[in-house]
């Protein structure tokens, strides 16, 4: 089986999982109902996935793939920064009008992952998503948000949370565009007027959030690239790119240049949204350093 196979495999296999998950919840979905679903045997169904643990991992990794995929589009130096903060709020909820009924059930159901690599994916996101909010709050008011960066990016993502619940719970079509712009002239507001601020940059670094700093490594970012390599294979025009950062990559000195450029490659690739946004983060770091 070729590398696009196996993807296209696994892919179809975890569409179906998540339309069980969201009509019957992920307890009561057995991975008889999934193979059935798909009309496969359950053989071929562990030729893609170890477990039914391993199959909510990759889901876990397919959701935290588009969302930090819509991510590093708002980041993107092309989009105005007053355009930034409403387009996070209106990419976010509308991948949640995409995907209503599994992210409802997860909400419904207080669906809480006991699986340990599920809850390391999920901090990690949380520190991407921390990162990526707080370059939109930088450049979205500059200097005069510098002391109110974690404040900001506390109330941006409560609102994010809050009226995801909201929605979640009363389901209709809802105007996400209007929904965007209100949220953020919230927080504009609350950016243009407040005069104190409670988290400092101490005390954010004491709580204990997964750190980006430690995903923004040579080590790990290696580790990710291999992962994908491995899923890859005989698919010539990506597989080069990624054997190509591997080894700029292992340089001591990496070039600035050639990382950009073979990022611009993969950069509208999902699957690589992840890899994509840690090797922008360790280029930018070099160009501090530099």
């Amino acid at each position: 089986m070729s590398g696009g196979d196996f993807v296209s495999k696994k892919n179809i296999i975890m569409e179906k999982a998540i339309e069980l998950f969201s009509k019957k919840g992920v307890e009561s979905t057995s991975i008889q109902d999934i193979t059935e679903a798909c009309g496969i045997s359950k053989g071929a169904f562990y030729l893609s996935f170890k477990s039914k643990d391993d199959l909510l991992v990759e889901i876990t990794d397919y959701f935290i793939k588009k969302f930090i995929a819509v991510q590093n589009k708002i980041l993107d130096d092309n989009i105005p920064v007053d355009e930034k903060l409403p387009k996070f709020f209106y990419f976010n909820f509308k991948l949640l009008e995409e995907h209503y009924s599994f992210i409802s059930m997860c909400m419904r159901e207080n669906f809480q992952p006991m699986n340990n690599e599920v809850i390391k994916k999920i901090k990690e996101f949380n520190a991407i998503q921390h990162e990526a909010l707080l370059s939109i709050i930088h450049q979205t008011y500059g200097n005069r948000g510098e002391q109110l960066k974690y404040d900001l990016l506390l109330v941006v993502r409560g609102l994010l949370v809050s009226y995801t619940e909201f929605i979640t719970t009363h389901p209709q079509k809802y105007n996400l565009e209007r929904l965007a712009d209100c949220l953020a002239e919230k927080v504009n507001i609350i950016a243009e007027h407040s005069k104190l601020h409670f988290v400092t940059e101490q005390l954010w670094n004491s709580i204990s959030y997964a750190h980006i700093e430690e995903m923004v490594s040579k080590e790990y970012i290696l580790s990710l690239l291999e992962q994908l390599n491995s899923q890859y294979k005989e698919m010539p025009l990506i597989e080069e790119s990624i054997a190509l950062l591997m080894e700029e990559m292992k340089k001591e000195r990496p070039r600035l240049a050639i990382l950009n450029g073979l990022v611009s490659n993969l950069e509208n690739l999902e699957d690589f949204s992840l890899v994509v946004f840690l090797l922008k983060q360790y280029v930018l770091n070099l160009q501090t350093v530099s």
